[in-house]
């Protein structure tokens, strides 16, 4: 259930105070009638909740957004969902960080923070104050979790009702397998960055990113959210593994892969046919050359049906066996290894190959970029997906179009995002660096003449001509 904005101020909230975030005591759970814990799981909990504001930079303007966060240390470590600083954002686009700590009868009291990163492995990312603080932490525990429990999570209302903390109280109704488990609810939680509580006063779970769900506080009025609110969250035991392995300020994490780009889980009928019934199996598609996979002797057609040993854990459908097998590899270190038991048929012994993990290559995110303003569009270096999914070499030259203005000069010629710049004034081009150099050179020299841009646009070559502004 959800109170109304009225039933807010008058009965449950409060001036947040510095109060213990432990899980609530024995003496209070028996000696304190069941109507009062809602209560004081709210008053403890409401100030170990801020909310995080940043500013996203782009090339098309700035963006100021908000997001529910959770102090899990008491210094001024804050925790909040992967959905705030989307992953395909750039590093280097997301500035001024800030913690905003709510505040009932004054100014809300905003802090200086550094973005320590994002956690790809469990969906979250981090923020700490610069300065230290002493706040009261929330204590993630992993205690089970069963259908018919009763829950509480409490959450943050949007920026326009002064985020305000709220209670939001449902029942466990299922237990949902996939690539992340997920805890289905009877009705609503809070929003996205919620913790989530058992009846003991355990913070059990979060509410993470989901289908429809926004994780921005300045994006929807109070009544939107009331409409729909979140329905899943996340158990504790699946993310708190990862706060002793937390990332590093301007040091991107270094994630594992075996090589694989292309897995299909096998479904039951063709499973029978292979005699693999009643057992999760992943067929393999691509091997990437000179990846660990295929210095491990993997071939395309192979059939993952064991990891260490162990049966692949079973999905709610075979689609997801894959993820389940790419999040189980991101959750190990680079330099491990990995062994993979290989069907070969049926009363045949499984073939065991072990896989040594490197470091995933470099992504488009973390390449470097170059923003032409005068005709609307940005440039960055390729990196390893750009050739692998044209199919070309691997030590292919060029920039890869990274945005195009709405409305700019490069729109009007329909460069196009993605598109592979080969050649700038019949000149080939071989990286960023030179691109951007020879550039700003021919636009000093030249500022009224066109530029003549080849690109290879979905496998084709086309000459574009970009007038510059006049």
């Amino acid at each position: 259930m959800i109170f109304t904005r009225r039933l807010l101020q008058l009965f449950i909230l409060a001036p947040l105070c510095l109060l213990p975030a432990a899980p609530l005591s024995a003496a209070e759970t028996t000696t304190q009638p069941a109507v009062d814990l809602p209560q004081r799981l709210y008053h403890r909990i409401s100030p170990s909740l801020v909310a995080v504001q940043l500013t996203w930079e782009s090339e098309a303007g700035k963006q100021e957004l908000i997001g529910t966060g959770v102090v899990i240390r008491s210094d001024g470590l804050v925790l909040c969902s992967i959905g705030l600083v989307d992953p395909r954002i750039p590093d280097e686009q997301l500035t001024d960080f800030k913690i905003i700590v709510p505040r009932d009868n004054e100014d809300d009291e905003e802090l200086d923070a550094t973005f320590l990163g994002r956690d790809e492995r469990t969906n979250l990312a981090y923020v700490q104050t610069t300065r230290p603080q002493n706040w009261p932490a929330v204590q993630f525990s992993p205690h089970p979790i069963h259908v018919g429990d009763r829950l509480f999570s409490i959450g943050m209302l949007p920026k326009a009702e002064g985020y305000r903390t709220y209670l939001m109280q449902t029942i466990a109704a299922a237990e949902l397998r996939g690539e992340i488990p997920h805890i289905m609810t009877t009705s609503g939680l809070g929003d996205i960055g919620s913790p989530v509580f058992d009846s003991d006063g355990h913070a059990v779970g979060i509410v993470n990113i989901q289908a429809n769900q926004s994780a921005f506080l300045n994006a929807q009025s109070i009544f939107e959210r009331i409409q729909s609110p979140p329905m899943f969250f996340v158990p504790a035991n699946d993310f708190t593994w990862s706060f002793d392995d937390l990332p590093v300020a301007g040091i991107p994490m270094k994630l594992p892969w075996i090589g694989v780009v292309q897995m299909a889980g096998i479904n039951k009928d063709v499973a029978e046919a292979l005699g693999l019934k009643n057992r999760p199996a992943v067929e393999i598609g691509d091997v990437i050359p000179g990846a660990p996979a295929d210095h491990a002797g993997l071939k395309p057609g192979d059939k993952i049906v064991q990891i260490n040993g162990q049966p692949l854990r079973r999905g709610d459908r075979p689609e997801e066996l894959p993820s389940i097998i790419r999040r189980q590899v991101i959750r190990m270190k680079v330099g491990q290894s990995i062994t993979l038991g290989l069907y070969q048929g049926v009363d045949q012994p499984l073939r065991q190959v072990t896989v040594t993990l490197d470091e995933q290559p470099r992504r488009s995110t973390l390449a470097k970029r170059f923003y032409a303003d005068d005709l609307g569009f940005t440039a960055r270096e390729m990196v390893f997906y750009d050739t692998y999914l044209r199919r070309l070499p691997s030590d292919a030259k060029g920039v890869v179009v990274a945005f195009v203005k709405p409305s700019s000069t490069a729109a009007t010629v329909k460069l196009q995002v993605n598109d592979i710049i080969v050649a700038m004034n019949r000149q080939p081009v071989d990286n960023l660096e030179q691109f951007e150099r020879d550039y700003k050179l021919f636009r000093k020299t030249n500022p009224h003449d066109p530029l003549v841009l080849v690109v290879l646009h979905e496998g084709q070559t086309q000459t574009l001509r970009l007038e510059p502004p006049q």
